[in-house]
């Protein structure tokens, strides 16, 4: 091989050489941040569709936000954060007056811590009984098939629905006691103008008396109706729940 051959074939070695390093260190560390800046544009438009949809999603929310502030308002009123009595003897004496009945008497006593609801399971008391059947139903007919017991024929009980956001340390009932004198008609008046009022009073209880003016003897006998029942207070904090 002479001389111009051999430089010329190292020439060419040299240019490839150098073709490849610019290659390398040149045009394949853009050509990866290209292919890095398509998956992060991937991400980034993902993204803003999200985040599009959720600004879309609490615009079309905020349109219903006062009727929801007006029902917050509503079930605040309801069942308050504080046991506020005075506002409910001012309710009792506005229904009373619209009722045309007299207020004899109210009386309150201590709230009482709420207690979730325990479903009593009568599997005991229906064991014996489910057995006993059982074993008829196998004296008579031995070769039919026992049907598998079921919650209903166990007597396993349903457990109640409870919020968990609801317990003894937020939530209390305070027993109250209202007294009226009046009708029937003016009664039943009373009471439903109680069911209709701002502030939820549930009434358990409901009995009458009557009594005679002993210095008037002449005079109508007075129907006396008191209602018994309950009314609420939801409060994050349990201390202002039991002070009533």
């Amino acid at each position: 091989m002479t001389r111009n051959r051999l430089n010329m074939l190292l020439a060419v070695v040299a240019m490839v050489v150098v073709a490849l390093a610019g290659f390398f260190l040149g045009v394949q560390p853009h050509l990866a941040q290209a292919a890095s800046d398509r998956t992060d544009q991937v991400s980034v438009d993902a993204t803003n569709r999200t985040t599009a949809a959720e600004l879309a999603r609490l615009k079309d929310r905020a349109k219903s936000l006062p009727a929801m502030k007006a029902e917050l308002a509503e079930l605040t009123t309801s069942v308050p954060s504080s046991a506020n009595m005075s506002s409910f003897y001012g309710a009792v004496d506005s229904v009373a007056a619209r009722a045309g009945v007299k207020v004899s008497a109210i009386t309150t006593s201590d709230a009482v811590a709420y207690t979730a609801p325990v479903a009593a399971s009568t599997a005991a008391g229906t064991e014996d009984s489910s057995a006993s059947a059982t074993d008829e139903a196998t004296d008579e007919a031995p070769d039919e098939a026992t049907p598998e017991p079921t919650a209903a024929s166990t007597g396993a009980a349903t457990a109640p629905v409870t919020d968990p956001a609801i317990s003894a340390a937020n939530f209390s009932a305070i027993p109250v006691s209202v007294s009226v004198d009046g009708s029937f008609d003016q009664a039943l008046s009373f009471v439903g103008g109680m069911q209709d009022g701002a502030r939820l009073f549930l009434v358990t209880t409901v009995s009458s008396s009557i009594s005679q003016d002993s210095t008037d003897p002449a005079a109508a006998a007075a129907t006396t109706w008191t209602f018994g029942g309950y009314v609420y207070v939801l409060t994050a904090d349990s201390d202002t729940a039991a002070k009533g």
